[in-house]
């Protein structure tokens, strides 16, 4: 996306920011149904019955790395929060998502579209990534 898509974005309402968040991860998934694993791992926790695939997780995981950094004390805040109900909304089923997403982070698989959701992350520029990290910490859900 381009920076004024994303300064548009920021400027329209809630909806519109769900809808580039939401755009952003069906870009991802596309991304990761692109690529070829070949490791199958039994997993202790449970994401079959989850909407969510590991490569929107993925994307989750890297605006929470990307993110923090780029914002002011409230808008941090205000991303943590978003975070956790984004988290939440993504791994119902799980009682404690984050644990889930460290026990992803130690399988091969994983690691692999882990590692290509940043390399993608990284292909914006860094306005490109702040006005998003800003529109997500500025998302009321």
């Amino acid at each position: 996306m381009k920076q004024s898509q994303f300064r548009s974005s920021h400027l329209l309402g809630n909806s519109t920011r769900r809808l580039v968040f939401s755009t952003l991860i069906g870009s991802a998934t596309l991304l990761g149904s692109s690529l070829v694993f070949a490791a199958q791992t039994t997993m202790p926790v449970d994401l079959s019955r989850s909407s969510a695939t590991k490569h929107e997780i993925a994307v989750l995981q890297v605006l929470s790395e990307i993110c923090p950094p780029m914002l002011n004390r409230q808008q941090r805040y205000n991303f943590k929060k978003t975070y956790n109900q984004q988290l939440k909304q993504m791994l119902p089923e799980i009682d404690n998502p984050k644990a889930a997403i460290r026990y992803l982070s130690t399988q091969q698989d994983y690691k692999t579209i882990l590692s290509s959701i940043r390399n993608w992350t990284l292909s914006y520029s860094h306005d490109d990534n702040l006005a998003l990290c800003t529109d997500l910490a500025n998302t009321d859900l």
